[in-house]
């Protein structure tokens, strides 16, 4: 391992990290350096593993201690699932189709309800102005919503700088297709009142209170995700940006990324197919990740990864050095059963001393194992 931000070690391929884990080989992984957020040290999750794997030279707060080795063969857990569509998916070929089984009646009627409620709760007791276009609403239908959700991922391909200009009628600009399907008066009603939560409830409300308006959509897709598809063996957990420059408490800034700024997410995806399986939101410091794997002492880059892959034990999991510690790997993989691959800082605690004072070069190799080799 090695790696400071102007020298960078050799990156290894896919093929070359799955023989770490299934076949004999020197290597290990050498450490790539990522640009991310303020390190948070690993050190209290030594007592969360326990003592099931206690050797003598241990000490007693679970320290490693290395061993330099020869060969190494990986141990990877037994896979078994049905991987791919589950259930109502398996059958489902037309895009619309796919569509329904996320956004489904289900979302649908809390969506044209809550928009509804929270109309006339708007209305109530109000007298509109003379040229007010809210004297003009009437009830949103399950129909409108689908017409709506279909024209904002249209505006994601022919993209324009306002909503009106959507429903311009200059014949260089326009766009007939959206004239043709809603006025642009009632698209700007529905997105006025649109909403996904009763507002009265907020105080008996027990999730996270910054995504009070918007969680009904997060648990919906979260469950759906999970519901309609297996991930592959080998899954990956990242960060990701929404772009977002509008007024938010909970508004990320990274000069880094793509999207500077943005809603930061945290997500585990099938490393085979992108595949989206679950996410979290980031809400800043008080972002909550409530689990069973997850004791009062874990650290906050340990417990993203803990929450994520809580309902998928037994595979195989990828991640980058953000999150990826020598203690959080023995958890992984002798408590849960999960096998971990990953890069890794080198001032991580519990890296072994060797491989934090040598400098590799482009293609040297340095392993070190720990546990029967179940950690390398």
């Amino acid at each position: 391992m090695a790696g400071t931000r102007k020298r960078r070690s050799a990156v290894l391929s896919y093929e070359d990290l799955q023989c770490l884990l299934e076949s004999d080989s020197k290597q290990s992984l050498s450490d790539l350096d990522f640009d991310t957020e303020n390190e948070l040290d690993d050190r209290a999750l030594s007592d969360a593993v326990g003592n099931e794997y206690s050797d003598e030279d241990d000490s007693a707060n679970q320290e490693f201690v290395w061993e330099d080795m020869e060969n190494y063969r990986g141990q990877r857990e037994h896979f078994t699932g049905s991987v791919g569509p589950q259930g109502p998916g398996k059958d489902v070929t037309e895009i619309v189709d796919v569509l329904k089984l996320f956004f489904d009646k289900e979302l649908i009627e809390t969506i044209v309800a809550e928009t509804n409620r929270y109309a006339e709760q708007f209305l109530w007791g109000r007298e509109p102005s003379v040229r007010s276009h809210s004297k003009a609403w009437k009830p949103m239908t399950k129909g409108e919503i689908y017409v709506v959700l279909g024209l904002f991922m249209l505006m994601g391909i022919v993209q324009k700088p306002t909503l009106q200009s959507y429903f311009t009628t200059k014949r260089v600009i326009s766009t007939p297709g959206f004239r043709d399907i809603i006025t642009r008066d009632r698209l700007e009603l529905i997105c006025k009142f649109l909403h996904f939560a009763n507002n009265e409830n907020i105080s008996t409300f027990e999730g996270p209170k910054k995504l009070f308006k918007i969680y009904p959509v997060i648990f919906h897709l979260n469950k759906k995700f999970q519901e309609l598809c297996l991930p592959n063996q080998d899954i990956s957990v990242d960060e990701s940006m929404k772009l977002w420059k509008g007024h938010l408490s909970f508004k990320q800034y990274l000069p880094l990324k793509a999207a500077k700024f943005g809603i930061k997410t945290y997500e585990l995806c099938d490393s085979t197919t992108g595949y989206l399986w679950s996410f979290i939101i980031y809400t800043g410091k008080d972002t909550e990740f409530d689990s069973p794997l997850i004791t009062a002492d874990t650290k906050k880059t340990s417990a993203i990864v803990l929450k994520l892959v809580e309902p998928l034990l037994n595979e195989g999991l990828w991640m980058n050095n953000f999150y990826n510690s020598p203690t959080l790997a023995r958890l992984l993989k002798i408590t849960h059963k999960i096998d971990c691959v990953g890069t890794l800082k080198l001032n991580r605690k519990n890296v072994p001393p060797k491989v934090k004072n040598t400098k590799l070069k482009k293609g040297e190799i340095l392993a070190w194992t720990r546990f029967c080799h179940k950690v390398v």
